[in-house]
């Protein structure tokens, strides 16, 4: 059955709100709170990052379309065992990290309706987002794309006009502090992530080189804008905005709706948290549905509806999310500490990527800031807690566990 494929507007739509993600609502005031007068350096800092990064993965993409995104291009480049690393990498994240998505779009709808219970509405999020990835490829790209658009506009207003109108006169610098600076960094990964995901997508899309290229320019300059708009304002707000309220990026929104900000706040992280869910799902249930025909899952999880949907890998999904959630209300983890275990994972994915890309790219000047940006996602990585370090190395030893001998007897000989 021949299905609808995305344009740019359409494959924007599903990058923008998922990159912006629950992370432009959590992390302002938390980058903040951690950083305090640095923490807009760190926001540029980021965003620059993500232009490069936006950029490789793009390339990457178009280089290697297909189902299985760019561990397509790691394995051209390092091998089957790196292919197979940097997809666990990826499917890791995946099971953490849209679990404090839902999370997130739980408490918003918890705050609509207080006789809602947040664990509860996260669950309907959750089986509500995998009916809509059940459909095809075209219908989940307009949703996305109106959630995006809707959010991106309503958050970069809110910015401009906090900046504007609600702005405090003096302005202190803090004292530096590197450890927090670091961590800070850590965190503010979450505000890249999905750019890798994309890959995933490209056998969805129409004409890919000339659309992923177009999407890659229009999201990357909207989610900058964005994260720019609300970053600023957020570390320059009055504070007798804020009063005795809690820091958050709702207060933004209070000098064009007033007291009802925090109500229309709420519409919008529960759209982005959405988006987010369908994009880092949709493309890691792609992923497995194409390890499961190469035999690396089982063959069960390559069952696809007739409008391509990997409805199995979908299901599977869906249940570990579930379980992970259920573990959260019991107390087992908070928000911040499933993004920072998420942001584990997805940095070694994407720093995989962009060791591949660096083999690949022929421009000597993009090559050079190509390795300066895998240096830079090591030094980020550091910051992890041991726990998930142990972890990212001891899956990188059994999936190469074939190919010590020979790392050995390089290491032998370079000694």
């Amino acid at each position: 059955m021949k299905t609808k494929k995305l344009n740019s507007l359409l494959l924007s739509g599903l990058i923008v709100g998922p990159v912006l993600g629950s992370g432009i609502i959590i992390l302002p005031p938390a980058i903040y709170e951690i950083a305090g007068s640095w923490s807009f350096l760190a926001w540029i800092l980021m965003i620059c990052v993500s232009f490069l990064f936006a950029y490789i993965f793009g390339f990457l993409s178009i280089k290697f379309p297909g189902d299985a995104g760019v561990s397509d291009a790691v394995k051209f480049t390092f091998g089957e065992e790196f292919k197979r690393l940097t997809s666990f990498y990826l499917i890791g994240a995946v099971c953490f990290g849209p679990v404090a998505v839902l999370i997130t779009a739980g408490r918003y709808i918890s705050y609509i309706n207080p006789n809602i219970d947040p664990f509860f509405a996260g669950f309907i999020i959750l089986i509500f987002n995998l009916l809509i990835l059940t459909r095809e490829i075209s219908f989940i790209g307009k949703a996305a794309f109106i959630l995006s658009s809707i959010s991106a506009v309503t958050l970069f207003t809110g910015g401009i006009s906090t900046l504007v109108y609600s702005r405090k006169e003096v302005m202190v610098l803090s004292e530096f502090d590197p450890s927090a600076f670091g961590y800070s960094l850590l965190l503010l990964f979450w505000t890249i992530v999905g750019w890798e995901i994309m890959g995933n997508y490209s056998r969805d899309v129409e004409k890919p080189e000339k659309t992923i290229k177009k999407a890659v320019i229009i999201s990357a300059i909207v989610i900058a804008a964005v994260s720019i708009a609300v970053s600023a304002s957020i570390q320059w707000l009055d504070p007798s905005i804020v009063g005795d309220k809690k820091l958050s990026v709702s207060l933004l929104l209070f000098t064009m709706f007033g007291s009802k900000g925090e109500y229309f706040m709420s519409f919008l992280v529960i759209a982005l948290c959405i988006t987010t869910f369908l994009l880092f799902v949709g493309g890691v249930a792609r992923l497995i549905n194409s390890l499961s025909k190469d035999k690396i899952f089982p063959h069960f999880l390559s069952i696809r509806l007739k409008n391509g949907s990997p409805v199995a890998a979908l299901l599977m999904l869906g249940l570990i999310h579930g379980i992970f959630l259920t573990s959260s209300y019991y107390g087992f983890y908070d928000v911040k500490s499933l993004i920072a275990l998420a942001d584990g994972f997805f940095i070694s994915n994407a720093l995989l990527g962009i060791l591949a890309a660096y083999k690949l790219i022929e421009n000597s000047i993009l090559k050079l800031l190509t390795g300066v940006l895998a240096i830079f996602f090591v030094i980020i990585l550091s910051f992890s807690s041991k726990t998930v370090l142990t972890v990212l190395f001891a899956m990188a030893v059994i999936v190469n566990r074939r190919r010590l001998p020979y790392i050995k007897g390089l290491l032998k000989n370079a000694t």
